[in-house]
Parts: C-alpha cells; structure tokens; sequence
C-alpha cells in the first residue's frame, strides 16, 4: 500500500525534473548553446513517453538539429509526432507539436523542405491557438523571437483637441 504511493510521488517528481530539464536545454537552445542544452537535457530522469518522454526527444530533436545532425534529428522528428497519439495531450497541443516539428524540419532540410512524413502529418487541420497549452508555445515557439533591447518605439502622442 505505502509503496504504490511512494512509487507515483516518484514518477510525479520525474516528470517535474524532466519537464524543468527540458525548459533549461530549450533556453539554452534559443541562445545557441548547443553544449549547455545537452547537460541540461542529461538531468532529465527516463520517464515513460506518455508521460514526458516525448518532450524529452522532442528537445533531443532540436539538440541534433542545432549540432548539424540533421538526418538523426528530422527523423526523431517523425518518430515522435508520429507517436503524440500514445500521449494523453489535448487534439490542439498535437497538432501544434506537429507544425512546430514541419517548421523546423523545413528549416533542417538542405531543399527547404520537410520530409514527406512531417507534411502527410500537418496537411489539412486545423487548430485553435488559444487553447494551445501556454507551456508549449514557451518550450517549442513556432516562431523564432529576436530579443529587441530597445523595444518598441513608444507611441506617438496624441493629436491636440480642438474646440470649437
């Protein structure tokens, strides 16, 4: 009895260390630190792919697209969107999951093109933005942001009234 709860705190706090390995290599990646991403993604404990295993080569994707491994990556690419069914994610975070991997598998790609197993996966649905989960748009953006310095310029002031 005692062990079967010990054991699900045990998997839990996996996941967490997982899930924190996993932001800690995508940061790393967004600065260009290939090295820091794989000691920081290492810390990740196995966990079962349902669970987090699929965010973990998912970054593990990433990590070899970024060190010039660009077959080994697109096709751990194609391997776990392949399997995002076995996860019990909602039918919007998969279908993000899967344009994320097509928008970097495009990048990869030496014709600028995806492999075909990525685009049959990403043709012909649709999904809301909004109900993306927020954590996944902050550890795989769709989008690559600059960081501006100087941020936008202010805006201008507003026209004088006039009376009369």
């Amino acid at each position: 009895m005692f062990s079967g709860r010990k054991t699900e705190e045990a998997i839990r706090e996996d996941i967490r260390a997982a899930d924190r390995a996993v932001g800690e290599a995508m940061q790393a990646l967004s600065a260009d630190d290939v090295q820091s991403a794989r000691k920081a993604l290492s810390a990740a404990p196995k966990t079962h792919y349902a669970d987090m295993g699929w965010k973990v080569g998912l970054a593990t994707a990433m990590i070899e697209l970024k060190a010039g491994k660009r077959r080994a990556g697109l096709q751990r690419l194609v391997t776990i969107c392949g399997r995002l069914d076995d996860t019990s994610l909602s039918r919007d975070d998969k279908n993000y999951l899967k344009l994320f991997a097509l928008y970097r598998g495009t990048e990869a790609s030496k014709t600028g093109r995806a492999p075909t197993e990525l685009r049959d996966m990403v043709e012909d649905f649709r999904f809301d933005h909004t109900l993306v989960s927020p954590i996944l748009r902050k550890d795989f953006p769709l989008k690559h942001v600059e960081d501006n310095e100087d941020g936008p310029p202010p805006p201008p002031p507003p026209p004088p009234l006039s009376v009369g």
